[in-house]
């Protein structure tokens, strides 16, 4: 039986609920009962936010639940969904749990076969659907659907037409439900009462980029504990506004903005279409956002761009005030605490410059900022750092749930974070990320090998490479099948260390050298010529060409100190020994580099072999004749001796 329960210090606005044995539609009926007339969700129709309080929330997921018993939903029945992201899409989901079925997200751009295999995959029986466009997806692919029986559409336009028996609207099933409450006055909360909290809630189908996408089934205790834990670390309040801005059928939706929005009844904000979120979220003023690295590196974008065309007077203001706000940045990000000095010219520098920019982005009253699913750039963090948003890093998967995500007061840009309250993690010999928590999924819809394989001894095998620091934070290196392996067995993470080399203002690029064949990890490095350059003048070291400068020793030991930095974070076993300062860089005219500026590996070890070979043959230094082929067109030779540097300390370099 369902229990939720205050503590005794709290009073009725309190958000804190024993939810540990719960289903997501029991936690919106609690909210209903005792917050029933305050606000839950906006959604801007037709240029005005309407809002929908607790109580019409409940009363449209109890409605559409009975209507769809109508249709003919039995329990374990499984709905596939797929519209953007309205009130509609989560009531229909949260309508199917409570009748004891299964929902199933479908990505907004899928095409007819994409939805077609995963309409067949999960057996679904139901479909609801956004508008016109996507219901023809239904009926063009209806003959390879035997199960399905009936697609209920919630945006009516263009639709008046069909009289297709298969069709029906979201107001007629909500309409049925009202009906059937009429002569069925129990049923609703029978059913609801049924629902436990181990009872699989979703199916998230992931991305399929090694296959056919798989269905990740979850339960309700997984995804509410899941945002518990997120909420650890982001504590929302029920005065907080938040954005829905992720793809509905992303496991990412409800870790970290439905969930969140039931548990905390902080407001959830559904903007008017996919084209004007920034404009809505400028309006909204969300307390807090979550991005991915794309989406902050466009914000950020955006600043540098409009400043190029802004007033003078404009451009004057963010070229005095930025470097400040670095270095304020630079400061707290390094532990340490301002003194009064550098937070009264902050202040200054806040009210002229970064408040205006922080509402211009719709971030005026960000608390909390997220990044995650992949690395985000050195500079962008920094920036956002620097105009006052505190910007963090998660680490979650589908599979294993939160894992980790910065605190506070320890943001560390090379890492994801402690791990979450609850999570035990374990790292292999292999270099594995284990994990075992109440936030893992229950398994792979109609796949028990490939359940056995990820799920072993009570422990998710995430597949992802990671280590961790020495103050507990997590470093999450690359999948574990894109790793490298050395002659010992060990492995090591050549894109990674590449990708935090180029972080560094003085690296341009760099190519990690490994394999099973040798006994430690070697560098190739590009110096960024220009970067370098001024920092070799402001230092009074002189120099003629690319190729001096490159052999200087105090440039070997400047580049050394971000090797360095990159190797704290790395395993000891893995971490790079020895480097060479190329003498020119990598070239796409040369077939270095394709023309998105990717390393082409294979050509590039056969083409400096034997600076490869003195790396791993203890050799001091390499004569070299590279072809050069200039910007007019000319071929020409370089010749010079490359230096083979070590990182040992007390090494003579």
């Amino acid at each position: 039986m369902l229990k939720l329960k205050r503590s005794k210090s709290e009073n009725k606005s309190s958000t804190a609920v024993d939810s540990s044995d719960c289903t997501i539609p029991q936690l919106i009926r609690y909210n209903a009962e005792n917050w029933g007339d305050s606000s839950a969700m906006y959604m801007k129709r037709f240029g005005i936010w309407q809002g929908y309080s607790w109580k019409e929330y409940y009363a449209t997921v109890k409605h559409f639940s009975l209507g769809m018993r109508c249709l003919g939903l039995n329990k374990g029945d499984i709905t596939c969904i797929i519209g953007d992201n309205e009130p509609e899409w989560f009531w229909g989901e949260f309508a199917v749990q409570a009748a004891g079925g299964i929902a199933t997200g479908i990505f907004v751009d899928s095409v007819p076969s994409e939805v077609e295999y995963i309409a067949r995959h999960s057996d679904a029986r139901f479909a609801i659907v956004n508008d016109q466009e996507q219901t023809d997806k239904f009926l063009e692919i209806r003959l390879n659907l035997p199960l399905l029986q009936k697609v209920i559409y919630w945006d009516p336009k263009g639709l008046k037409n069909y009289s297709d028996p298969l069709l029906i609207s979201f107001d007629d099933v909500i309409k049925l439900g009202r009906e059937y409450e009429k002569n069925n006055p129990d049923d609703f909360e029978n059913r609801l009462r049924e629902g436990k909290a181990d009872d699989i809630a979703f199916i998230y189908y992931t991305s399929g980029t090694t296959g056919l996408p798989k269905g990740a089934c979850l339960s309700h205790r997984a995804l509410i504990t899941t945002a518990k834990s997120f909420i650890d670390r982001y504590p929302l309040t029920e005065k907080d506004n938040l954005i829905s801005n992720f793809p509905a059928a992303w496991v990412g939706d409800s870790y970290f903005a439905t969930l969140p929005h039931i548990l905390t009844r902080a407001k959830l904000n559904f903007p008017e279409e996919p084209e004007t979120i920034a404009e809505d979220t400028r309006e909204v003023g969300p307390n807090f956002v979550i991005y991915g690295p794309r989406q902050w590196e466009s914000l950020v974008s955006e600043i540098q761009i409009k400043m190029i065309d802004a007033h003078w007077l404009k451009r004057f203001v963010y070229n005095l005030f930025m470097p400040l706000g670095y270095k304020f940045a630079d400061m707290k990000l390094a532990g340490k605490t301002p003194d009064l000095f550098w937070r009264l010219l902050y202040k200054i520098a806040y009210f002229a410059l970064f408040r205006p920019l922080k509402d211009r982005l719709g971030l005026s009253r960000v608390r909390f900022a997220v990044t995650g699913s992949s690395v985000l750039s050195l500079d962008t963090f920094r920036l956002i750092h620097a105009i006052g948003i505190e910007l963090r890093q998660n680490y979650a998967s589908t599979e294993a749930g939160y894992i980790s995500s910065h605190s506070g007061n320890e943001i560390r840009f090379e890492s994801v974070g402690r791990p979450a309250r609850g999570t035990e993690v374990r790292i292999t010999d292999e270099g594995e990320l284990l994990v075992r928590s109440d936030c893992m999924f229950s398994g792979y819809q109609k796949n028990p090998d490939k359940t056995k394989e990820v799920m072993r001894g009570g422990w998710c095998h995430t597949g992802d490479a990671v280590n961790v620091d020495d103050r507990g934070h997590l470093i999450f290196m690359d999948r574990l099948e894109h790793m490298g392996e050395l002659s010992s067995g060990v492995k090591y993470a050549p894109q990674y260390i590449e990708g935090r080399l180029r972080f560094s203002p003085y690296i341009k690029d760099a190519m990690v050298i490994g394999g099973k064949m040798r006994d430690y990890v070697s560098a190739i490095v590009n110096m960024d010529f220009a970067m370098v350059g001024k920092w070799a003048e402001r230092n009074r070291i002189p120099y003629t060409t690319f190729v001096d400068l490159s052999q200087k020793k105090e440039i070997a030991d400047l580049i050394k100190k971000d090797l360095n930095r990159v190797n704290s974070y790395l395993p000891e076993t893995s971490r790079v020994e020895k480097f060479v300062l190329l003498h020119k860089e990598f070239d796409a005219d040369e077939a270095e580099l394709t023309r998105t500026r990717k390393l082409r590996r294979e050509f590039m070890e056969e083409r400096y072999k034997q600076l490869i070979e003195a790396m791993y043959e203890d050799g001091k230094e390499v004569k070299v004749e590279a072809p050069v082929t200039y910007r007019d067109g000319r071929r020409g030779v370089v010749t010079t001796s490359i230096k083979v540097r070590t990182l040992s300390e007390g090494a003579d370099n």
